[in-house]
């Protein structure tokens, strides 16, 4: 079984970090994404501004570290092919795999393949999400799991979660991936498609929903001091999160994301 990662958008942050650098003006179409993202603020220019002037390390460079964190997670995942959206379909391997969506800041698990390789025919394989946050949550199908969950257990707010959905290949044509692409989208589209779920309470991805992800840093506008103190917490919470031993690949990009904003907030 191989696990094929599809990123939706990844912009290549560490350029436009050193752009912005030198003083260069970054053009907002190098990282605002071409297709509708519901979560996705319309004043993200300000946004970024707000947290540059307020902020030790600015956007663009959180935004290059976080992506190279992910990507090492990514890239030690065993038979793992990670693809962006343009890549699909083209370039899918033939044979057996599944296809997960996600964004340039999530984390998936080295032996997510052997994680997954028992399940079945089913259209849809869905597992636990965890959600490192402030406070940190394990997205859950009822709250009864069977395994250990990282921080707090949430019942799931859409059928399918941020990276949690892995796609058979017969899904994999190219009208069927653009209405799966986004997992809000994606929850509404397999309703209407009739698809069949499998749940398996088994941890193979996180979503690091830090300060500077699109849906969290607009908050910024409303209310700079509490956005700063959200920020402390998001801190604190990773800080003192115990890992069990099913998650312990997340200590390094763990650690890494701590230092990451405790030089933002310096």
């Amino acid at each position: 079984m191989r696990v094929v990662l599809a990123l939706r958008q990844s912009p290549d942050w560490r350029a436009l970090a050193e752009a912005h650098a030198r003083g260069r003006p970054v053009d907002p179409g190098r990282y605002v994404p071409s297709h509708h993202v519901p979560s996705f603020p319309d004043h993200i220019q300000q946004c970024i501004a707000r947290w540059n002037a307020g902020f030790s390390v600015d956007f663009f460079t959180c935004r290059s570290e976080l992506q190279r964190i992910a990507r090492a997670t990514l890239d030690a995942v065993e038979g793992g092919l990670v693809l962006t959206r343009e890549d699909l379909p083209a370039r899918l391997p033939e044979g057996r795999f599944r296809l997960f969506f996600l964004d340039d800041d999530d984390w998936f698990a080295p032996d997510t393949a052997a994680r997954i390789d028992t399940t079945g025919e089913e259209d849809v394989i869905v597992f636990p999400l965890v959600r490192l946050d402030a406070p940190v949550w394990t997205f859950v199908r009822g709250l009864t799991p069977t395994s250990p969950v990282i921080g707090r257990p949430s019942r799931f707010s859409n059928r399918y979660q941020t990276n949690n959905y892995g796609l058979h290949r017969r899904l994999c044509s190219p009208a069927t991936l653009a209405d799966l692409a986004d997992h809000i989208l994606a929850s509404e589209a397999a309703e209407r498609l009739g698809l069949r779920d499998a749940y398996h309470d088994v941890m193979v991805s996180a979503t690091n929903k830090t300060p500077v992800s699109a849906s969290v840093v607009a908050r910024i506008i409303d209310d700079e001091a509490a956005f700063r103190r959200h920020v402390v917490a998001f801190v604190a919470s990773l800080r003192a999160l115990v890992l069990p031993e099913h998650a312990s690949w997340m200590g390094d990009p763990l650690r890494r994301t701590v230092t990451l904003f405790e030089r933002a907030l310096a």
